[in-house]
């Protein structure tokens, strides 16, 4: 091409026009050299179209709450014991942050017996979940998998045997479900409970290298006590799966129990101050009375009684699974307020935008932001159910089984669909804070890695999704067979007419703005696919069954996704329905609306593969979620303000309250690197290389 052509200087004059300095480098001619940050943030505040304060008290479920959190924050900052010591928290050695997060436990569980106001007490808890993720998953470990097996498996006479000790933390417990070789494949796990009638106790025994209980918290160094997940193995017949309290430390001195071998598995992705480890059992004994026997059991002449169904062994991982919706809480909700502020803040472009102005910017951020707020209801909702249920443990063990399938179906749902999008929603924050997203001082990097953490004990989340399938179409043939289904797959007992409408009704956008009808696709997908896969199985038998089902596995997964991600939306609006009436109830119904839009977004090639949407209607869809999250974006700052996180909880300061981030970006990592010297090794090698003589050329 000819240097002088129309072409090339085109192309010279766009290039020159880029390299070009534009207006927004004088940012001192635009903003007459002040920082933007602060004003900023105090204009989005002003224009917000809600009251901050009456949906911080949504979030927290009343004022009283929301002014216990308060005073447990305070209580943190002003407490030498609970709150972080000199220097920044990113420095800490492993053995500095163990330490911390063990002062720390310590402290709470001293205060626990001197505050008399229960709110109060369960404030300090979750208000220490935000500040250290260590602490909470510590806390959690010995309080809701430790206890809850005890609780949910355990006999009258074994709970008055073990929980006041563990409430008061003279044990302290983990969970020792997932192996080495196995993961969370309950029914593949290695490590054996072998009764012996000459001495009334089980033998504890990890048969293989593959048995290791693995990535165990509080068993690397801490935990006095396990709760452990063994093949149950009588007269040589193994029995399945049951649960065994075994002691792995003496509480005085630390030390490992006879038998008992256990370590740390070293450096993690985040989460250092939690012990993570591994256990090996070598016929380790312990008393018959040691096997968890509210369901099967040993009598004191040896006679072995099985569970009534084998599916209450799983009972335990119930809870554990929903819990995730709450740590994805508090995890999203840190990372958004980082985010979110960050990009109110941050300027760019040839008028200095804000780049949370940016389609890309709010689009990839406000999903999220309506994401954490439908946990917020949805979690109270499930919990609320689970309370329910797990008290029929106590009370009906009749209604306790006819309960647990759809739980179990629901929480292994939940658990893998909810902590996909999650950590989709934590690397889209990620993206928006560039670069300074990998500084480990603005603290989304251990925030990932500490999500990474939480959600690594529950294994691969794809078994998970194929075990929510199997119940959807084991309901689903139930159904087929006349039987009546109940809970979250009570829509398959309609699926004929369900099935009858085979293309959607959709005509005007407005359509999709309806709940019902939101629901009513989804519905259509589910029984759909379900009936699809259905048919495909049967007709494959038992002798193909399994090759039947992996090369299906993909679309059995996708039909977990669709079923979990409509009953979530079912439970929100049946969850804000009890705010009706409150002030804030038109922004929680916006945003359930963006949540339906970016579900049937999500799956639209579903609906256009099997015929039901067009392409006019894809195109409405994506119009609209454009819209949604342009609309929702006015009130960003607000809507991120009333989860009222404190600056020093944060401890990011790109993410910073008033919005002046880069001096405090600046300071923190002036004042924490203290690297103005020299260091050791420049001496070591730097000065001989810069300091090498010449050699002579004569």
């Amino acid at each position: 091409m000819e240097p002088n052509s129309t072409t090339a200087l085109a192309r010279l004059a766009a290039v020159q026009n880029h390299l070009t300095i534009q207006p927004c480098f004088h940012r001192h001619a635009i903003h007459n050299d002040k920082p933007t940050g602060p004003a900023d943030l105090a204009r989005e505040r002003a224009n917000a179209s809600f009251k901050v304060d009456d949906m911080t008290e949504v979030l927290f479920r009343g004022k009283e709450n929301v002014d216990a959190m308060n005073l447990a924050f305070q209580m943190i900052q002003r407490d030498p014991d609970l709150r972080m010591r000199a220097g920044h928290h990113h420095d800490l050695t492993r053995a500095e942050d163990r330490e911390q997060t063990m002062r720390q436990i310590a402290r709470v569980i001293e205060l626990k017996k001197q505050i008399k106001d229960p709110r109060l007490a369960e404030a300090l808890f979750t208000a220490m979940a935000y500040y250290s993720e260590s602490f909470s998953m510590r806390i959690y470990v010995h309080e809701m998998l430790f206890k809850q097996a005890v609780t949910l498996f355990g006999t009258s006479e074994q709970q008055d045997q073990w929980l006041d000790d563990i409430n008061n933390w003279r044990v302290i417990g983990c969970f020792a479900m997932t192996e080495l070789g196995t993961s969370s494949n309950l029914r593949g796990l290695e490590t054996t409970a072998t009764y012996d009638r000459a001495t009334n106790e089980w033998v504890i025994h990890s048969p293989t290298l593959t048995s290791t209980k693995w990535w165990i918290g509080m068993s690397g160094e801490t935990a006095t006590h396990t709760v452990a997940i063994c093949q149950t193995i009588v007269d040589g017949e193994n029995h399945g799966i049951n649960w065994f309290i075994v002691p792995l430390r003496d509480g005085k001195t630390g030390k490992l129990k006879p038998g008992v071998t256990a370590g740390d598995i070293g450096h993690k992705a985040g989460r250092q101050g939690l012990d993570n480890g591994w256990i090996q059992f070598t016929s380790v004994r312990i008393p018959r009375t040691n096997m968890m026997m509210k369901w099967a059991s040993m009598s004191p002449e040896g006679e072995f009684t099985p569970s009534p169904n084998p599916v209450l062994s799983y009972a335990t991982l119930i809870p554990e699974r929903f819990t995730l919706l709450g740590g994805s809480q508090v995890i999203l909700s840190q990372t958004l307020t980082i985010a979110v502020r960050y990009g109110a803040v941050r300027r760019q472009g040839n008028h200095d935008e804000q780049i949370l102005d940016y389609q890309t910017h709010y689009t990839s951020l406000m999903p999220g932001v309506a994401f954490i707020y439908a946990l917020n209801i949805v979690d109270h909702e499930l919990m609320t159910k689970w309370g329910e249920v797990a008290g029929y443990a106590q009370t009906d063990a009749g209604a306790f089984m006819r309960e647990i399938p759809d739980q179990h179906g629901v929480s292994a749902g939940f658990k893998g669909a909810m902590s996909w999008y999650a950590t989709e929603v934590l690397e889209n924050c990620r993206r928006a804070c560039g670069g300074h997203a990998y500084s480990s001082y603005n603290a989304i990097a251990g925030l990932i890695g500490d999500y990474g953490v939480m959600t690594t004990g529950g294994g691969d989340n794809v078994v998970l999704m194929q075990q929510s399938a199997r119940y959807l179409l084991t309901a689903l043939k139930w159904a087929q067979e006349g039987q009546e289904v109940m809970g979250s797959v009570r829509y398959l007992n309609d699926y004929k007419k369900i099935l009858s409408t085979p293309k959607s009704t959709l005509q005007d956008a407005r359509d999709l703005l309806q709940h019902e009808f939101v629901i009513d696709v989804l519905t259509w997908a589910c029984a759909k696919k379900a009936t699809e896969l259905g048919a495909i199985l049967a007709e494959a038998g038992k002798s193909n069954f399994d090759l039947a089902w992996n090369s299906n596995q993909t679309e059995l997964v996708r039909l977990a996704d669709v079923h979990s991600w409509r009953y979530f939306l079912i439970l929100y609006q049946q969850g804000i329905r009890r705010h009706k009436h409150t002030p804030v109830y038109g922004m929680l119904h916006k945003m359930g609306q963006l949540m339906s839009t970016f579900v049937l977004q999500k799956h639209l090639d579903l609906f256009l593969e099997e015929g039901y949407f067009n392409g006019s209607h894809a195109k409405m869809i994506r119009q609209l979620f454009l819209d949604q999250c342009k609309d929702l974006r006015k009130d960003a700052i607000p809507l991120i303000d009333a989860w009222a996180i404190p600056d020093f909880i944060l401890k990011a300061p790109i993410g910073k309250y008033d919005g002046n981030i880069y001096p405090a970006y600046f300071g923190t990592v002036t004042a924490a690197q203290k690297s103005f010297d020299p260091p050791a090794h420049w001496h070591k090698y730097a000065h001989p290389m810069l300091n090498e003589k010449k050699s002579c050329k004569c």
